[in-house]
């Protein structure tokens, strides 16, 4: 059997810095592009090396180089948050080695990319690892929402529900400590995208929020506004509606709230969150 070494290098290479990356976002840990390409070429060029010096890489010698590519890429400060990101990199590991294995060996899907890249179940050519590699990542790109609500920082988010109008929403809230947002009532203020809000909306007010239009004069008794500031931001005006119910549930913790304010954010939200909720929210009922 022959290894050539520059593949050798490069595959390896790749899936390692895959399953650092995946590591991270399972723990919402986030690095900089040159220190994963660091961590996952790094070791696999001692792992190159020991090849072409004839020396066996036996499962010592594979935990070391995992280790090195770890501390490169994330660098831990802490046992803790080591043993965390070394638990979420057997995960990935296994989420990428395990499951693409199956999904290609066992579905026949490698026909549906040509017939360069027809295999056999007893063989993993290179060219296969790289086609699984790329469907890992999207895969995981499609799910990178998700991975943030329910990783590590999933105590940070929370299910609101608001209601107005016989309209009802669901979404994804962000528990954010920087939003004080209060009525001149001393209401807290849950901010929520644009997107989310028309359904609950006049329907012409709505349309002019869209076209960012001043909004119609037959329905300016349904909206008020508060002044803001944001960091990054200039300060400004925003503009409020009345929900009717405001539910919010985090695990077992559920807090029910009538004719609460809802602020209308104009553009989206980062971070999987469509909404940012005042801690206060959660903590105490009847606010």
């Amino acid at each position: 059997m022959e290894l050539y070494i520059d593949v050798v290098f490069f595959v390896n290479g790749i899936c390692s810095c895959l399953t650092l990356w995946t590591a991270g976002r399972l723990l919402s840990r986030k690095c900089r592009w040159w220190q994963l390409i660091l961590g996952g070429f790094v070791p696999s060029l001692f792992f190159c090396l020991l090849l072409v010096f004839g020396i066996k890489t036996g499962f010592v010698l594979s935990a070391v180089m995992m280790l090195l590519g770890l501390e490169i890429t994330y660098f831990p400060k802490s046992f803790s948050g080591f043993f965390q990101l070394l638990a979420a990199l057997g995960i990935a590991s296994f989420l990428l080695g395990g499951f693409l294995e199956m999904l290609f060996a066992f579905t026949d899907a490698q026909r549906f990319l040509g017939k360069g890249l027809t295999i056999s179940v007893s063989m993993m050519p290179w060219q296969r690892l790289l086609w699984g590699c790329l469907l890992f990542y999207i895969l995981l790109k499609a799910g990178g929402r998700w991975l943030e609500c329910h990783g590590k920082n999933r105590g940070q988010y929370c299910r609101i529900t608001v209601e107005s109008g016989g309209k009802t929403v669901n979404c994804t809230g962000f528990l954010d400590t920087g939003n004080e947002l209060r009525t001149e009532r001393g209401k807290p203020v849950v901010v929520l995208e644009l997107a989310r809000c028309v359904p609950l909306l006049p329907k012409e007010s709505a349309l002019c929020l869209l076209l960012g239009k001043s909004l119609p004069e037959k329905d300016a008794a349904f909206f008020s506004q508060i002044p803001f500031a944001a960091v990054g931001t200039s300060s400004g005006m925003l503009t409020l509606f009345t929900a009717e119910h405001l539910t919010i549930t985090q695990g077992k913790i559920r807090r029910k709230y009538e004719q609460m304010p809802i602020g209308i954010y104009m553009d989206r939200f980062t971070g999987g969150s469509a909404a940012l909720v005042p801690p206060v929210l959660l903590e105490e009922e009847g606010i």
